[in-house]
């Protein structure tokens, strides 16, 4: 919503400037209808009449556009990702409404100021003077400083969307490089849970047991397992637990998840020291008290300082687990999210309840889907397949919020820019075409093309390096309030800052070239007589 108002803002300035530039123009036009009877009330409401219906076809045509569009911008947000079923992705009364609000007010507001120069127009020197003399006279001078200061706010709202867009494109691209601790690529996911069926503890161990055996049969799988959740889903399982032994007996808080045999080795997760869990522990930790457990390194880092943690117990990590031994040390994962910092983690072998099966392949998991579901139909007909997906798949999915405000706010700061130069463009021509006679007079007094070109070009470049530094020191006061969106990247980041200047700063100067162009080509002759 934010970028949407500034682009709103960025438009209303646009059509202030046009508006302006056009009461400019037809100050001769309005002091004839004004000597010919016409009353200044009257005047007033043409202008405003033709304000509003400028702003009212434009907002008509923008809710057409939206119409036709809407799935367009549906695809071009969802692309790479799955768009979520709860986004409604069609036209809203209400902000229909808004918009026709948003163009009659937007006509109204900018139709005033050429409205009251109307009704306050002198008739004698606006009857008097020449087109030419009326183009370098008080009011179009107004006009232009009007107008410059215009174009200076568009820049700068421009560099504030901007700015903020790459500090969230930044973001995703910071998540997205992220090394999460295991290998991500290759591996299919799919979730069961045998308790729907009336499954007991005890055959749940066995059916996993035989659709592990199964699925490793498959041709092009090299392992799997399976675990409570899987990783980087979202879900977090956090207990409490103590040390046995520990002297001060506190309370200390792990995150934890239930896991199968052969857990570590199909994600790629490195064993540092001891080992991981075998069948047999399953085997034993069965309807016993006490199970072997596997920490990673930051449990141990956290908890046992410089001391090794394998052949110590801890206890108190839930009913199921009263007492557990650690047999082994791995390599720190991203549970929760990519987010989330690595905290201390506990891995315990999975006595009941439903799965998420890890399957890696040695190529495209997705091939081997419809031999998954036929092994776990031989097994089960009636045991269905929930959330069948790649592990890749479901880290992008998680990434779908960043990647769509990233997208959002890079269309949104993309269009304020293009409007923004619009809006610099349309200035520099008026100034072209008004100052026609005096660039004739500069080459027929011996002034060179490239002179004409760096006198409108320069004119360009100071309004839009006027816009960049009000852009970025609004930008070092509102980036910080997107601090809880971003990861790895600084509200102040200067790297973006400069990189959002320099997109602007180039935009800016084709905008200003082909004005700049246009007056390099006047001929001396013509506009000598240009009146």
């Amino acid at each position: 919503m934010t970028a949407v108002a500034l682009v709103l803002l960025v438009a209303c300035a646009n059509v202030a400037g046009l508006m302006l530039a056009r009461s400019a123009t037809r100050q001769r036009e309005l002091a004839v209808r004004l000597a010919l009877g016409a009353g200044r009330a009257r005047i007033a409401r043409q202008l405003l009449t033709e304000s509003l219906l400028l702003s009212l076809a434009g907002g008509t045509s923008g809710i057409l556009l939206a119409y036709w569009s809407v799935q367009s911008l549906v695809a071009f947000m969802s692309r790479g990702g799955l768009w979520p079923s709860h986004l409604a992705a069609q036209l809203d009364l209400r902000v229909l409404v808004f918009t026709v609000a948003a163009s009659v007010f937007t006509g109204i507001l900018f139709g005033l100021a050429p409205a009251f120069r109307g009704m306050r127009l002198d008739l004698t020197p606006a009857l008097k003077e020449s087109p030419a003399a009326l183009a370098t006279g008080a009011s179009t001078r107004q006009w232009l400083n009007l107008g410059s200061g215009l174009v200076v706010a568009q820049v700068a709202l421009a560099i504030l969307a901007l700015s903020g867009a790459g500090l969230l494109v930044r973001t995703l691209e910071n998540l997205k490089s992220i090394n999460p601790g295991f290998d991500t690529q290759n591996v299919l996911l799919f979730s069961i849970d045998p308790t729907l069926n009336g499954y007991t503890d005890a055959q749940i161990y066995g059916l996993y047991s035989q659709l592990q055996q199964r699925l490793e049969g498959l041709p092009g799988v090299l392992l799997a397992s399976y675990s409570f959740d899987p990783l980087l889903s979202g879900d977090i399982w956090s207990s409490s637990f103590k040390i046995e032994g520990d002297a001060q007996d506190t309370q200390h808080m792990t995150d934890a998840l239930q896991v199968g045999p052969k857990f570590f080795e199909t994600l790629h997760i490195p064993v540092l020291a001891g080992r991981t869990l075998s069948p047999n522990d399953f085997n034993s930790a069965r309807g016993s008290t006490w199970c072997p457990t596997v920490v990673n390194e930051a449990f141990a880092r956290q908890f046992f300082k410089e001391q090794t943690p394998l052949g110590r117990s801890i206890s108190g990590l839930g009913d199921k687990y009263p007492s557990c031994e650690i047999v082994g040390i791995v390599g720190d994962a991203k549970y929760q999210t990519l987010r989330s910092e690595i905290s201390p983690t506990v891995y315990v072998p999975q006595k009941e309840g439903s799965a998420t099966f890890e399957v890696r392949t040695t190529a495209n998991p997705e091939t081997i889907i419809p031999a998954v579901r036929s092994i776990v139909s031989q097994l089960d007909n009636n045991l269905p397949l929930f959330d069948v997906k790649t592990q890749s798949a479901q880290i992008e999915g998680s990434l779908f919020q960043e990647r769509l405000i990233a997208r959002l706010s890079s269309f949104f700061g993309g269009l304020s820019l293009l409007l923004a130069c619009i809006g610099l463009y349309g200035l520099l021509s008026y100034e072209v075409a008004r100052r026609t006679r005096e660039i004739g007079v500069r080459m027929a007094l011996g002034a060179r093309p490239s002179d004409v070109l760096r006198l409108i070009v320069s004119q360009g470049v100071v309004l839009s390096a006027a816009g960049v530094t009000l852009g970025i020191l609004a930008s070092l006061g509102a980036t910080r309030y997107l601090a809880s969106l971003l990861y790895g990247v600084h509200p102040f980041d200067p790297l973006t800052f400069a990189a959002v200047a320099l997109l602007l700063g180039v935009v800016a100067l084709a905008a200003c070239f082909l004005p700049a162009r246009r007056a390099m080509r006047v001929d001396p002759m013509v506009a000598l007589r240009h009146e």
